[in-house]
């Protein structure tokens, strides 16, 4: 809703730049608050498939999984999680792509049902499988 907003402003000639600004603000404000309420585990696993180098990815996974202080902050998030649970979050989404049905999943799930995502996931599951299970 936010981005259709932001985009409706942005387009148009009415609009002062401030209240664009101002829009766009609100959006990204938005967006990071809505990041915020997700579950540790799945910001986790986020970040570990965005990362291409698989020894940066190793890395990663090291850092997530060593305890230590949460912190969240504006430009860092400092988090871990056991192996046992992101290896569960992990196949639960693999279960889900492999045995959901075209049109059985809500449209925001559907986006993240990536062959490509999938694939790594599933590369992030080995190597957790393999290094701490």
């Amino acid at each position: 809703m936010l981005s259709k907003a932001w985009s409706a402003a942005k387009g148009t000639d009415i609009t002062k730049s401030e209240a664009k600004d101002i829009m766009f603000h609100l959006y990204m404000t938005a967006v990071a608050n809505l990041q915020r309420q997700m579950p540790k585990d799945i910001r986790i696993l986020k970040h570990l498939i965005m990362i291409e180098d698989p020894e940066e990815r190793l890395s990663a996974l090291n850092d997530a999984f060593t305890p230590g202080p949460e912190l969240q902050g504006d430009n860092v998030d400092t988090l871990y999680t056991s192996p046992e649970v992101l290896h569960t979050w992990a196949s639960a989404i693999v279960d889900a792509y492999y045995n959901s049905r075209e049109g059985t999943l809500l449209r925001q799930a559907r986006d993240l049902m990536n062959p490509k995502i999938i694939k790594r996931i599933e590369e992030i599951l080995k190597l957790i499988k393999d290094k701490y299970l």
